[in-house]
Order: structure tokens, then C-alpha cells, then sequence
């Protein structure tokens, strides 16, 4: 039988398997059960071990590290080691002074023996005897899996060496594929169709013929504009094959201690979706996650409620499930959600496209969809725009109200330093997040990036950008500039315009406000401090108001009650006017009081309560969809 090893490099999270790894095991088991047998290996987590759980998890996971491209390069010399060592320039660019000295000390003795740890590696998971050697790469894998390559073809100069994964994608493989010749085929986009193929060619032992298959990159046909443009046929999504998850499982009980000490929790991948419906409308201006692959198509809901009965069968050890989407098919909540009986305890990750109604947020919740990436990104409409989200900072706003209401943990990142953003915005941000404490803080505070494929990157001249590969890139890769501004995926803007000054000057400011936001609430096991408006008619209405985090109660009246219960929609005055049947100067009145006491969000006129406000109970059938309003006799019907 021939023998293919589909390999899993550092520094990809140790808690969760490779979906593309796992999905194309079981086509290869499937189409070629007699002829072929598949392994997927999980060495990512070898090297955990080697690293120690906290530094792995902070290199693959922590945002500073990602800029820094510190993954990569630690696997630079075992990937080229005719390339002259560069660590004191390095650490001239990056992890400079004191603060950082047990780190630069730690990895560098960790670096000094990857090489011996690899061989070893490969012996271990007998990658030397294999026929074929597959690696994946996405964000921090691409050296790590060209120094498996080399050291496996070193090994055994017969073997078949491939790469692929998103750092593969049209221009961005075809570079590996001219300059590195420890590597026999790079996958440009989807291989679930091309990786057959090769394999078929590789038993009928006629290599020449993969060489004319649209996204198989070979150092023949790289130069080939209609090949190095080119991307791998997909397979329709109902075509879909359970992912073959048997070595993660076998791999976690190997690697206790990882579970032992991380904080990650070992998490089960699902796909529903490819593509974005949002970006097929308005491609928002800072995202390249789809490449080429745009189009968007969902899991026929059936298909979508077998995989998840499918996935429930392991909640015991492994309740929390990731779902690889860009976004969620927005029919789901309704054909997919209301069907399942999800086991207690379940834990559901979506990324999702805002509003979302409550109706649907209700029904996500009771399905276990509690864990959502929900594309906020900003708390300014105007930046919005900027980015072409479709949404706005009300919007936004009621949607981290909700989260607390119903329990949601939302994960989200605020971005600034967008091309054309107004300053004031910054202001504005530093005057009024301390108000919202009450929800959800976001993850950190970060300066947009311009990433290969997205609207920024495309039209990088429309939008005055001069844009060059992150400075890592020439630290990493010895490489031309004209090959690594092709093999880049990550780009910096170089003309030091006026916009990215305004966000520098504030972005200590404003981050260091997070992490006060952060800290706090996560110090409290949630909301740091309460913003309820409780009662009733009978017993009278009081906001309960500890923002400060000294408890402050405000005793009021039915109208200003029924004015916060308004304001859970935004509205400007004139149309509160219109509805106010106690006259304009009692609703200016409460309008400076609300104002005064920082219970409003106010953006061009426009006014949302700050206030959690009492929300009616769902009917029998589930199917209420709005907030209760406290009754107000004031308010003209």
C-alpha cells in the first residue's frame, strides 16, 4: 500500500485538529481504501511539550507574537540552513529591552534544539517510511512545515513531499515551488479534488501528468501564469465526509500535560459554510480571509443537523465545537438550530453577521451557540463605513447588551488606523467606553492590517497605500524582495499618512483602557459592574448602576422607565417628540438627566439607552421578538 503521513506542524493550536488534515484523510480513505493508507500526525504537539505549554500557546495564539512572525523564524535555520544567522538583527526589530529577556534567553535555547527534536520526530512517526508527506500551512506553519520537508526528504530523498493550506494560495505558492526544492507539489486553494488526483498519478506512477492539474504548483509549471494563478477545484459542500478524527484523539491522551496545563480547552472543528454572503455584497475593505473563494455556499440544513448529532457523540470529552465559517448561514436559527437536541454542557463557536433578531439569538442560545465572533470591530458608524461592515455602532451596542442578557460570550477585537478614519473617533472612544464596563470587553485594542486578498490590498492605489510585506518577512525568508512581496500575506503601509499617525498617538490610551475593561470584568467572573433598570408598575422602578464600581441606585418614575425601555432602539429627539405626550421640556428634562448620569449613547443625534432593560419571556412557541415596554401613560399611543 502506498503510505502518505498528512503532518500537523507547529505552531498550530495543540487543542484542535487540523480540519483540512482531517477532511482530506477521509477522502484518501475513501477513494483509495485498498490501495492507500493515511495517517495524520500530530507533531504540533511534540513541540508543545518541547516549549511548555504557556510559551506555545502564547506564540500560537498571542497577537504580539503573530505580528512578529516569531513561529516562523524559530524554524528558519532547520527550513534553510545556508541562510546566515540573523538573531541579533532580530532582536534588534523585535522583543528589544528588559521586559523581554526571559523570553529571547527561553526560545533561544529551545531554537538551538529543534533540529535534533525534528529527526527525532520523524523517527517516532516513522515520516521517514512513508511515501508521500503532506504539510499544512496557515499563519505560523509555513517555515515549520518547509523544515519537516527538507529533514523528511533528507531522510528519504524518494519520498513525495507536498504543502498546502491558505499561506498556499495563489500568487503565495508558486514562490515556494520555484525556490524551495525539498518541496515536490504546493496546493494552491481547495485540495479535496486535487490531492486525489495526485494521488492517483503517484499509483499509476506518472508524476508528469499532476503538473497540468489547476492548483498542483510543481518547480515545472510554477512559471505558468495559467498555473500560478490558478486555485484547486472545490467539492460541493454536501459532498462533505466526516473528518477523520481518531490520532487528534489518539494524540491529546499521548500529550497529557498539555491539557494539564493550558488554557485552551481541546475543541472539536465543524464546517457549515464556505465562502461569505456579506462580502459577495460589500467585501469588507480590511478582510482577505476567502482569497479567491468568495462565493458563498451553506451545508443543506439536514446535512447540517447529521454532522452536529455526529459531533454530540463525543460532548462527554469534548463539548466545545468550532465551526470554520466566515459567517453563519443566516437561515440556521430556524432549520437547523430548532432541530437539535444538544447534550448540556455543549459549547458552540460561530462567527455571525450583525443585527441578528432576537427571535434568532433565542434560538441560538437554546441550541448551545453561546460562543460567537460577531464582527464588531468598532464602536463609530463612521468606521464602519469605512470598512463596508453593514452595520452600525447602535447595532453594535445592542448586541453586546444582548450578550449579557442571554449569556453570550462575544469575541471580538476593537480595530483602529483605518485609511480616512476621523480622529475624533479616538476621542470620542477614550470619553465613553469607560461607560459600557457593564458588557462584553473586547479582546484588545489593534491597529488594522492590510492583508493579501482583501479590498485594501487589491486596491491598495484608490486607497493611496504603499503597501509592503510586515517586517518579519526579510527576517524569515532568504528570499528576493520581488519573491517575498509575492509570498507575503501580511502587509504594512509604508507612507506614514495621517491616519495611521492619529491612531498611533492614541493607541496606548485607549489600550490601556481595555485592559482595565478586561481585567476587571474577568477578575469578576463577568460584568464588572451592573446597568439594570429593575421593577414593575406596582413596586416602582430604580436603575442599579455600579459602573463605578461603588453600587449606586436610582429611584425613578414610570415615564423615565418607559423612556429607557423607548431608547432600547435607537431614536433621535424629533421622533421621540412625536411620541411624547407630556411635552417638550419634561423630555428634555429627562433627556439631560439620562445624559448626565452617562446612560445614553449619542451619535449623530441619534440616542440609545446604555441600560439593561426588562425583557419580555419567550411564548410557548418561542417566538417573541422584542422588548417588553414598561408601561407609560405618558407616552402618547
Amino acid at each position: 500500500m502506498l503510505k502518505v503521513a498528512l503532518v500537523n506542524m507547529p505552531f498550530a493550536d495543540w487543542n484542535r485538529p487540523s480540519f483540512g488534515l482531517s477532511q482530506l484523510s477521509s477522502v484518501l480513505r475513501t477513494e483509495f481504501a485498498e490501495d492507500v493508507s493515511v495517517q495524520v500526525v500530530y507533531l504540533n504537539q511534540d513541540v508543545a511539550d518541547y516549549f511548555g505549554t504557556e510559551t506555545y500557546e502564547s506564540i500560537a495564539l498571542h497577537h504580539d507574537h503573530v505580528d512578529t512572525g516569531i513561529g516562523d523564524w524559530l524554524f528558519r535555520s532547520v527550513a534553510f540552513p545556508d541562510a546566515p544567522d540573523n538573531t541579533e538583527e532580530y532582536f534588534q526589530r523585535f522583543y528589544r529591552g528588559e521586559r523581554w529577556a526571559d523570553f529571547r534567553s527561553f526560545i533561544l535555547e529551545r531554537r538551538s534544539g529543534l533540529t535534533d527534536l525534528c529527526n527525532k520526530l520523524i523517527d517516532r512517526h516513522e515520516l521517514g517510511e512513508a511515501d508521500v508527506v503532506g504539510f499544512s500551512s496557515m499563519f505560523a506553519q509555513h517555515v515549520p512545515s518547509l523544515a519537516g520537508a527538507r529533514l523528511v526528504k533528507q531522510r528519504n530523498p524518494a519520498v513525495h513531499t507536498l504543502l498546502g493550506g491558505a499561506n498556499c494560495e495563489a500568487p503565495m505558492g508558486a514562490v515556494i515551488a520555484e525556490q524551495v526544492p525539498y518541496v515536490d507539489f504546493v496546493f494552491s486553494g481547495p485540495a479535496l479534488e486535487s490531492l486525489p488526483q495526485l494521488i492517483r498519478h503517484v499509483l499509476d506512477d506518472d508524476l508528469p501528468a499532476a503538473d497540468a492539474v489547476p492548483g498542483i504548483l510543481t518547480e515545472r509549471n510554477a512559471a505558468e501564469p495559467r498555473f500560478r494563478r490558478a486555485v484547486g477545484r472545490d467539492r460541493a459542500i454536501d459532498q462533505y465526509v466526516l473528518p477523520d478524527y481518531d490520532t487528534f484523539f489518539a494524540a491529546l491522551h499521548e500529550h497529557p500535560v498539555l491539557r494539564q496545563e493550558g488554557q485552551a480547552e481541546p475543541t472539536l472543528f465543524f464546517e457549515t459554510s464556505r465562502g461569505c454572503w456579506w462580502g459577495q455584497r460589500s467585501h469588507c475593505t480590511f478582510c482577505g480571509l476567502n482569497g479567491q473563494g468568495m462565493d458563498y455556499r451553506s451545508l443543506a440544513a439536514d446535512r447540517a443537523v447529521e454532522q452536529f448529532e455526529w459531533l454530540f457523540r463525543y460532548s462527554d470529552e469534548f463539548p466545545a465545537l468550532f465551526c470554520t465559517d466566515n459567517v453563519m448561514p443566516r437561515h440556521y436559527p430556524r432549520d437547523v438550530f430548532d432541530k437539535l437536541k444538544t447534550p448540556p454542557g455543549v459549547s458552540i463557536y460561530y462567527e455571525v453577521k450583525l443585527p441578528l433578531s432576537r427571535k434568532d439569538i433565542k434560538k441560538m442560545v437554546r441550541a448551545g451557540v453561546n460562543m460567537v465572533q460577531p464582527g464588531i470591530e468598532a464602536l463609530a458608524t463612521s468606521s464602519l463605513k469605512l470598512m463596508g461592515k453593514g452595520t452600525t455602532a447602535f447595532q453594535n451596542l445592542q448586541f453586546l447588551k444582548h450578550c449579557v442578557e442571554f449569556g453570550i460570550h462575544p469575541d471580538w477585537n476593537l480595530l483602529i488606523g483605518f485609511p480616512n478614519e476621523d480622529p475624533a473617533v479616538y476621542d470620542r472612544y477614550l470619553e465613553f467606553l469607560p461607560h459600557l464596563v457593564h458588557l462584553p470587553p473586547p479582546h484588545g485594542v489593534y491597529m488594522v492590517r492590510f492583508d493579501r486578498f482583501s479590498p485594501y490590498f487589491n486596491k491598495k492605489d484608490e486607497y493611496a497605500l504603499d503597501l509592503h510585506p510586515m517586517d518579519h518577512y526579510p527576517l524569515i525568508y532568504p528570499f528576493s524582495p520581488e519573491s517575498l512581496d509575492e509570498l507575503a500575506y501580511f502587509f504594512a503601509d509604508h507612507s506614514l499618512a495621517p491616519y495611521m499617525i492619529n491612531a498611533i498617538s492614541k493607541n496606548d490610551a485607549l489600550s490601556e483602557l481595555v485592559r482595565g475593561w478586561r481585567k476587571a470584568w474577568f477578575e469578576s467572573g463577568g460584568p464588572h459592574g451592573e446597568l439594570t433598570l429593575a421593577g414593575s408598575v406596582a413596586e416602582g422602578w430604580e436603575i442599579r448602576d455600579s459602573r463605578s464600581g461603588s453600587p449606586a441606585v436610582h429611584y425613578v418614575d414610570a415615564e423615565t422607565a418607559g423612556l429607557l425601555s423607548r431608547l432600547s432602539s435607537p431614536a433621535r429627539m424629533d421622533q421621540l417628540s412625536a411620541e411624547w405626550g407630556a411635552g417638550a421640556a419634561r423630555l428634555t428634562e429627562l433627556m439631560d438627566w439620562l445624559g448626565r448620569h452617562d446612560l445614553l449613547f449619542e451619535e449623530d443625534g441619534r440616542y440609545l439607552s446604555l441600560v439593561l432593560t426588562p425583557q419580555e419571556e419567550a411564548d410557548a412557541e418561542g417566538e417573541s421578538d422584542g422588548p417588553r415596554r414598561v408601561p407609560l401613560p405618558l407616552i402618547a399611543p
